[in-house]
C-alpha cells in the first residue's frame, strides 16, 4: 500500500469535517499523531475561517439551540443542544463568548462557576475559582461579567472576568484574568478608565478586550474606547467613531475578527461603524452601515450584526433580541428568518467545528484532593 506524504494528506484532512478527522485518527499511530498535532489543529482551524465551512450559530432562550449556518434560510428549525440540557438540567447557562470552536459558559446567577466547551469534541473544562477567602470582605459587589478570547502573543485562549464593587459611596472595578496554559487566574494592573458593562459586548478582537469608559469615575466625561492587551496586559486608549447626534448609546462587538461600534441614536436611527487596520498607524473609523428604525431602541443591543453570508453580499443581524434578519448591503433591503419553537434571542453567537484541545498541561492541573488523602493514610 502506498503512503501518501504528510503534506497531501494534511491537504485532503483540513477540509474533512471533525467527525470524519475522529473517525481518521482510528486508521493509524501516523494518522493519529498527524491529526492530533497543533500544526494540523491550526491549519483546519484557518481553513474553517477562511471558507466558512463547518460554522454554526447558537442560539438560547431559555434553552440553547444550535442551527447550521449554511441552512439560514427563510425557514429554519433548529435542535436543542442535550449536552448542556442534560449536565444542567435545574441552571440557565450562559454564553460568555465564542472562539476557534469553544465556548465559554456560565451558570447564571453564580460567579464562580466558569467553564470552557468545545461543542465538536464534547470535551469541556471547569475553571478554578477566581475568588479567594476574604477577598470581598470590604466591597459590596455589585455586578459581573465574563468574556472569552485568544492571546495571539502567547498562543493560549483567556477568560476576562470584570467585577463592579460599591467601596462606601464610589463604585469601582476589578479585572481578573484566566490562563488556559497555566490554568490559573490573575490579577493584572488596573486603567483608570472604569469599564462600562452596558458597552461591552462580544468585544475581544485582535488580541485585545474592548470597552467604553469615561474619564476617572465622571460619568458626564467624554467617552474613550479602551483596549486591553491579553498578551501584554498593556491598555490603550482609541478615539471613539465620529457620531451623527449627541444623544445616543455606544456598544462595542465582535464582527468576524473586526472591532465593531453600534451607535443608537434618540432619533431612534443605528449607525455601525467597524475599526479598520487595527493596531497600524492608519487605524480609523469606517461607517458600516446606517439603520433607521420607527421605534425607538430603549434596550442595549437593539441591533447587533452577528455575521456575513459567504457571499459577503449580506449581514445576519439580530434585532430587538426577537428577529433574525439578513440585510442586503447591496439592495438595502431585509428579509426575515423564521426560526420555529424560539420566541426570543437573549443570546446569538456563531461557532465553527474544530478540534481545539482544552487539555491542561499535566504540569499545571490542580491536584486532586482525594487522592492526596488516600496517599497520605497509606504512608500513615
Amino acid at each position: 500500500m502506498v503512503q501518501l506524504p504528510d503534506e497531501i494528506l494534511e491537504e485532503i484532512f483540513c477540509r474533512l469535517p471533525v467527525k470524519d478527522l475522529f473517525r481518521l485518527r482510528c486508521v493509524s499511530k501516523s494518522w493519529f499523531a498527524l491529526i492530533s498535532s497543533p500544526y494540523f489543529i491550526k491549519l483546519h482551524l484557518n481553513r474553517s475561517v477562511q471558507t466558512k465551512s463547518n460554522l454554526s450559530l447558537f442560539m438560547r432562550d431559555y434553552n440553547h439551540f444550535r442551527v447550521d449556518f449554511d441552512s439560514l434560510n427563510d425557514d429554519v428549525r433548529p435542535v436543542e443542544i442535550d449536552y448542556i440540557t442534560s449536565r444542567y438540567p435545574k441552571h440557565e447557562i450562559s454564553i460568555c463568548g465564542s472562539c476557534n470552536g469553544l465556548l465559554c459558559m456560565t451558570i447564571v446567577g453564580i460567579m464562580d462557576y466558569v467553564f470552557l466547551w468545545n461543542p465538536s469534541t464534547k470535551k469541556s473544562i471547569i475553571l478554578p475559582s477566581a475568588t479567594t477567602a476574604g477577598e470581598y470582605f470590604y466591597e459590596i459587589l455589585r455586578s459581573w461579567a465574563y468574556r472569552f478570547g485568544y492571546d495571539n502573543t502567547n498562543n493560549d485562549y483567556k477568560v476576562v472576568k470584570l467585577m463592579y464593587f460599591k467601596v462606601r459611596e464610589n463604585l469601582d472595578y476589578k479585572i481578573k484574568i484566566y490562563s488556559l496554559k497555566s490554568n490559573s487566574w490573575h490579577s493584572p494592573k488596573k486603567f483608570p478608565y472604569r469599564p462600562k458593562l452596558r458597552s461591552i459586548g462580544d468585544s475581544i478582537t485582535g488580541g485585545a478586550m474592548h470597552w467604553i469608559s469615561g474619564m476617572g469615575s465622571d460619568s458626564k466625561s467624554k467617552r474613550s474606547v479602551v483596549a486591553f492587551d491579553l498578551g501584554t496586559e498593556k491598555y490603550r486608549v482609541i478615539p471613539q467613531p465620529e457620531l451623527s447626534g449627541s444623544h445616543f448609546c455606544l456598544y462595542l462587538d465582535n464582527l468576524e475578527g473586526c472591532l465593531s461600534a453600534t451607535c443608537h441614536y434618540h432619533s431612534s436611527n443605528v449607525d455601525i461603524f467597524l475599526l479598520k487596520e487595527y493596531g497600524g498607524k492608519n487605524e480609523h473609523w469606517s461607517k458600516f452601515i446606517s439603520i433607521s428604525q420607527t421605534i425607538s431602541t430603549r434596550v442595549f443591543h437593539t441591533v447587533k450584526a452577528i455575521a456575513y453570508s459567504k457571499c459577503g453580499k449580506k449581514v445576519l443581524f439580530l434585532m430587538d433580541y426577537e428577529r433574525l434578519v439578513w440585510y442586503n448591503l447591496e439592495q438595502k433591503s431585509d428579509e426575515e428568518i423564521r426560526v420555529h419553537g424560539m420566541d426570543g434571542y437573549s443570546e446569538v453567537y456563531t461557532c465553527m467545528e474544530s478540534i481545539v484541545s482544552l487539555d491542561v498541561p499535566a504540569a499545571v492541573r490542580k491536584p486532586n484532593p482525594r487522592r492526596i488523602s488516600k496517599k497520605k493514610k497509606k504512608l500513615v
